[in-house]
């Protein structure tokens, strides 16, 4: 079969692809220039697309946004003839005749694809797809209006999410009749309303179908789970995460996250330089902090939840080089200092093949007893502004204790973890006197260099 493919040549000068029915073509054709005459589709569509690509910078600024909605539109129906393709695949029983036992393992073996990225298109093929019967009937997809609406191109992967992620959650008491036009709403909805947008519709749609909630269990049941976190390492080492809190506990852990994460200037004048998103990142490891510190947090060896950081002697004192923690990630050497100001050490000697040869006890940095003297000062977190209580400090060593820093009174400081990261990495002093505390700001803040107190613990 012999596929034409255009560039179709508009009058205000943009172009769009232009797809025809299986044909040759031996002249031009419209204002645009006529591409290869006998390809199979996809030579057809790399040639389309190298013709698109190198149409793009003649575009008029018009020109350009719809040079934006064809493409989103052609890569939806892309979308669309892989949903079939996956479809084909799986009705063929090709991945347990290949040795992967399902279709989803068969993905990501041959498109380096995630498992959930895999499952999601086995799902939506099940759904968006033609189906067959034992005696060979071709049945419409599960869901015609969805199916139809992608393959044209007017909706998008995230819309054809939430549509078969409402019409799954759909009791099976509702009629079939209602189902069917629940889906024909959605997939309407869908033409003029984003993925969160259109989420919000459907549960609105659920809400109404289901009035009075799933019916009670005859027998007991274990509870639900309270929702879903998932970790994915990143490439530079950061910890990624991803998941979700049913509607239940969602209010209290964003009224927890929010009041932690309230902004907390330097001084007055003086605006927290953190985005929001930094600020709730912040918030959590606070809450993290919490936990750590509470009496009933469980207990691994007698001592609460806590982190190996391996670094040498050398990279530690001078801050350059780096760190090793438990999962094997790496951190800066200046990190590693900031948490070595109030840890517990352990010296360990190696050999020439950095085999242990001498391990010494464990001691900490700041003892309860300095600790407590620091809590009695400084009453909590002593930077100007600052009103996290001493359950959420750390002891800070002015000059640390790696450059032969004293451990006392007199050269600790309680700071929480937000502004003890900041006191290491931007240029504050920090002034002891009998009493109280006194920070010096960065140049790039006060050129005066003025020093503040925190009035809150004044």
């Amino acid at each position: 079969m012999i596929y034409s493919c255009r560039l179709r040549g508009d009058h205000d000068g943009s172009s769009c692809l232009a797809w025809g029915t299986p044909e040759i073509v031996r002249g031009g054709v419209d204002d645009g220039e006529v591409l290869d005459t006998r390809l199979d589709p996809r030579q057809a569509m790399v040639a389309c697309l190298e013709q698109w690509r190198n149409s793009i910078v003649g575009c008029d600024d018009a020109g350009l946004q719809d040079q934006i909605r064809d493409i989103e539109a052609v890569s939806r129906m892309l979308r669309s003839v892989m949903l079939e393709t996956v479809a084909e695949l799986d009705s063929r029983n090709l991945a347990a005749a290949s040795g992967f036992g399902s279709t989803k393992r068969l993905l990501v073996g041959m498109l380096q694809l995630s498992a959930t990225e895999a499952a999601t298109r086995v799902a939506h093929a099940t759904q968006l797809t033609a189906r067959r019967t034992l005696s060979g009937e071709v049945l419409p997809p599960l869901l015609p209006n969805t199916a139809a609406a992608l393959a044209a191109g007017q909706i998008g992967v995230g819309q054809v999410r939430v549509i078969a992620e409402t019409m799954n959650a759909i009791p099976t008491s509702v009629g079939v009749e209602q189902r069917q036009a629940a889906e024909a709403d959605l997939a309407r909805y869908a033409h003029s309303f984003n993925p969160a947008s259109l989420g919000k519709i459907g549960r609105h749609l659920l809400a109404h179908l289901d009035q009075d909630g799933p019916q009670p269990p005859e027998e007991p049941v274990p509870a639900p789970a309270a929702g879903e976190l998932r970790f994915r390492e990143r490439r530079d080492g950061r910890l990624g995460f991803e998941g979700f809190l049913e509607s239940e506990h969602s209010a209290a852990f964003r009224s927890l996250i929010e009041q932690l994460a309230a902004p907390r200037p330097a001084a007055e004048g003086i605006p927290d330089p953190r985005t929001t998103v930094q600020r709730n990142a912040d918030a959590l490891l606070e809450v993290c902090g919490l936990a750590r510190a509470a009496q009933d947090c469980p207990t691994t060896g007698g001592e609460p939840p806590h982190l190996t950081v391996t670094i040498d002697w050398e990279a530690l004192r001078t801050g350059l080089g780096s760190a090793t923690l438990d999962y094997g990630t790496h951190l800066s050497a200046s990190e590693a200092r900031r948490w070595a100001c109030d840890a517990k050490v352990i010296p360990l000697v190696l050999g020439g093949a950095s085999e242990p040869l001498d391990v010494g006890r464990a001691m900490r940095s700041v003892p309860l007893s300095l600790r407590r003297a620091l809590v009695a000062r400084d009453r909590g977190c002593a930077f100007p502004g600052c009103d996290r209580p001493p359950g959420l400090c750390q002891a800070h060593h002015c000059r640390h204790w790696a450059d032969g820093g004293e451990t006392s009174v007199e050269n600790c400081v309680l700071l929480c973890e937000t502004h003890h990261r900041q006191v290491h990495h931007t240029g504050w002093e920090i002034l002891i006197h009998p009493g109280y505390v006194e920070f010096i700001p960065p140049v790039v803040l006060d050129p005066d260099r003025r020093p503040l107190r925190n009035p809150l613990r004044c």
